[in-house]
């Protein structure tokens, strides 16, 4: 997987591996991304000309689950825990403040970064980012994935697990690497999901999720669950960026966000879909992040 920027790990406290990516602007000011789902480190390669430009230390990283970063056996599914981790990689990098920003499914996961690490948390980004999607969407959206959650509310977590897994397995198991990634990629109109480039790295990316749909199905069932962090305890100002034809994480999920986040600022992009604006938007969002961390 040739590609700017450099892969690393680093061994948690309690011996599990977080595997990141780190690129641009290696004397730049620090922002960790979180990735959506089912995506790996890989993906921050697409930002690293953004983030050369606007002097970004950019460090991607892979949850729990992803590649080579493992995960505690049997633990219940958690976004705090991962806030956790994410802070932990913040001071093996010396990184003195940062900004943390997430995309879809990651988004939660640099939510409660931004929780659990206050401290050090500049600036809080959320780009095309889901919230929590049984309190927003109807009940008949997601029925499959509804049937895994309420295992979980029922303390089950075992069965919960096995029930994400194989939600994930009739998805992607058997599928071809380029069919995997229009999967994936598909139900958007984004110029992006078929530029050449992109696709390489998406590419990429499918590689390491088909390995183990373990991460896959982690963050299912992390931000599907009902959550163990509150967005209304982030402190940093925070930058909401919505399509406005996101039909994978809509506006609606957005002003949730807002309507909790006490120095949130929500920006819609018109005529946006998912893909648009996840991953178009770089030099805007790394220029938000570093406007409003007061660098």
């Amino acid at each position: 997987m040739a590609g700017p920027g450099v892969d690393a790990s680093l061994v948690l406290g309690d011996g599990r591996v977080l595997e990141y990516w780190e690129g641009g602007d290696p004397a730049g000011r620090g922002v960790i991304f979180h990735p959506g789902t089912p995506v790996t480190r890989v993906l921050g390669r697409w930002a690293h000309d953004a983030a050369v430009a606007a002097g970004v230390r950019l460090v991607s990283l892979s949850r729990p689950g992803y590649g080579g970063s493992t995960m505690t056996a049997d633990a219940a599914p958690s976004l705090r825990a991962v806030g956790e981790d994410t802070a932990a990689l913040a001071v093996h990098l010396r990184l003195d403040g940062y900004a943390v920003v997430g995309s879809s499914g990651g988004a939660p996961f640099a939510v409660a970064t931004g929780v659990a690490d206050p401290g050090a948390v500049r600036a809080v980004g959320v780009v095309g980012g889901i919230g929590p999607w049984r309190l927003l969407e109807p009940p008949s959206a997601n029925v499959d994935d509804r049937a895994c959650l309420d295992l979980l509310d029922a303390g089950d977590v075992a069965g919960a697990w096995a029930c994400m897994y194989r939600t994930a397995e009739d998805q992607l198991a058997g599928v071809a690497l380029d069919d995997a990634v229009d999967v994936i990629l598909s139900g958007d109109e984004s110029s992006l999901v078929v530029d050449r480039a992109y696709r390489a790295i998406w590419a990429d990316n499918m590689r390491l999720v088909l390995d183990d749909l373990a991460g896959y199905t982690l963050d299912n069932l992390a931000w599907g669950a009902t959550w163990d962090v509150d967005p209304r305890e982030i402190v940093a100002p925070t930058l909401l960026w919505y399509g406005a034809a996101d039909v994978h994480c809509p506006v609606a999920h957005g002003r949730w966000y807002a309507d909790r986040i006490a120095r949130a600022e929500l920006i819609v992009v018109p005529d946006g879909g998912h893909f648009d604006v996840i991953d178009a938007h770089w030099p805007e969002v790394l220029a938000g992040l570093l406007r409003t961390s007061g660098w």
